[in-house]
């Protein structure tokens, strides 16, 4: 355990109380619902730009990224997050005029509207699987056990209920602010810190010397199905809770567009800095200044708390939390919406007032959050995670909302329903067969199940829940059309 110096606690403290304090304010200043939930459409591109990135920038990026610089190196950015930014300019340009032209306020809302009730409740469930926040807390079981000694569960259950509360008492206005406050921290902590970690291990060419060449390869050592999967997660972005909320929350298309194409820059620039410094890292433990045991996954975190001096690592340990918390938040208050707005809302048979749908999405940030602390614990590694989430929501309803958006000929209730259906269950039940009755290997980082003379590693089940819910479009198309001939 590194022992972290007072000036250390008092900054991180400071930041934990400021961020319950914006929630606090903002407790009682929802004159409604759309207030509540969309900051009452009224974000700037500014706001969009710091809640976008901070957003999407969280504890999974910051360790999953260089969970793969530190074992492959520069495939982290060329084979991992450079395919995202493709899917942003989609995003900006094709996708978020057409989403903003609809008076939406959920991903739900747009299958209920194109394939009817029944497709909006598989929806929900697999946005609020997607949204619950596993990443983050795993992240904060990291923080505390890496840095303060504490077992997993205990740093999940203290630094995540801070973010809860002020989740729970500010809304979206909160979440909003506290993005921006947080994407400070995140590029100010990323400037200081990176010249400390490579004055550490004696600069940038010490990675030359050091490091394999595979390193170096921009697709590195692994195989091209795991790189096409690691890219592939990035069609989240297409169909991604948290995005259509801000593209619903903005004042107008021009502002999410600006907010994109602004945003690819600055996660370009992120990612690549997170890649270099977990290299660094993986330098830092040829050369014995860090412990070779460490665990791939808490590599960015070992040599920050390293390399960098008092004061120096408090920034950065609450830049860390500041990065999580904005993840944490969002992704929490998309989950309670999915909760009160797309399932409790058009099951009720009365007219549901704001105060109580208010009410009811703070059950549903509380019941994700508590959902989301026992998956955490289930998994043993964070981009293993990841993937499964990822694949939850790709797997079910990328097929209909694109298909949907763009084909008004295929907007059919069964296809709708059949792609949706089948693709969550298709992803739960394989993800759950291949980590029951699978291995997990440490060499992989990944949960592998053997058949015959094949394995299936945990990432390949993309491979097929996708195909399964496209099956299922075509043959629910096919029985609309048999219908309408009856």
């Amino acid at each position: 355990m590194h022992s972290i110096a007072n000036i250390d606690y008092i900054i991180i403290i400071v930041y934990l109380l400021g961020m319950v304090g914006v929630g606090i304010w903002f407790a009682r200043r929802h004159a409604n619902f759309d207030d509540f939930f969309l900051a009452g459409r009224s974000l700037t591109t500014p706001l969009l730009i710091t809640t976008l990135i901070s957003t999407y920038y969280g504890i999974d990026v910051l360790f999953g990224d260089s969970q793969l610089g530190f074992t492959d190196g520069v495939v982290a950015w060329f084979g991992y997050a450079r395919p995202t930014y493709a899917f942003f300019v989609i995003a900006a340009f094709l996708l978020a005029h057409r989403l903003r032209e609809e008076n939406f306020k959920s991903l739900p809302d747009i299958l209920e509207k194109y394939y009817g009730r029944e497709t909006r409740y598989v929806g929900a469930v697999a946005s609020f699987i997607y949204s619950l926040p596993a990443l983050s807390l795993y992240g904060f079981g990291m923080l505390g056990e890496v840095i303060l000694g504490w077992p997993p569960f205990l740093g999940m259950l203290i630094l995540g209920g801070i973010a809860l509360a002020y989740t729970l008492a500010g809304g979206f206005w909160a979440v909003a602010l506290t993005d921006s406050i947080q994407f400070v921290m995140m590029c100010m902590v990323l400037a200081i810190a990176t010249p400390f970690a490579l004055k550490l291990i004696g600069g940038f060419d010490q990675m030359f010397v050091l490091l394999d060449t595979n390193y170096f390869e921009p697709m590195g050592d692994l195989s091209i199905w795991l790189i096409i999967i690691y890219a592939s997660t990035g069609l989240t972005i297409l169909v991604e809770p948290t995005f259509y909320q801000r593209i619903f929350a903005a004042k107008s298309y021009k502002n999410v567009r600006n907010a994109l194409v602004a945003g690819i820059f600055i996660w370009g620039a992120y990612d690549w800095i997170i890649t270099i410094l977990a290299m660094a890292a993986k330098v830092g433990t040829l050369q014995g200044i860090i412990d070779p045991s460490i665990e791939p996954d808490a590599a960015l975190l070992t040599i920050m708390v390293t390399a960098l001096p008092a004061g120096v690592l408090g920034l950065f340990l609450a830049g860390v939390l500041a990065t999580e918390m904005s993840t944490l938040d969002s992704y929490c208050l998309v989950a309670g919406g999915n909760v009160a707005y797309d399932v409790y809302r058009p099951l009720a048979k009365k007219e549901i007032s704001d105060t109580q749908l208010i009410r009811t999405t703070r059950y549903g940030i509380v019941l994700s959050w508590v959902l989301g602390f026992g998956m955490a614990i289930a998994f043993e590694q964070m981009l293993g995670l990841w993937v499964f989430m990822a694949s939850i929501l790709i797997s079910s309803v990328t097929i209909p909302i694109i298909f949907g958006l763009y084909i008004k000929n295929f907007r059919k209730p069964m296809a709708g329903l059949l792609s949706a259906g089948l693709g969550l269950l298709s992803t739960i039940i394989l993800n759950v067969l291949v980590m029951s009755r699978g291995v997990f290997l440490g060499e992989e980082e990944t949960y592998v199940l053997q058949l015959g003379r094949w394995e299936i590693m945990q990432e390949y089940i993309m491979y097929f829940t996708v195909p399964i819910s496209l099956t299922g479009f075509f043959i629910g198309l096919l029985i609309d059309k048999g219908k309408n001939y009856e």
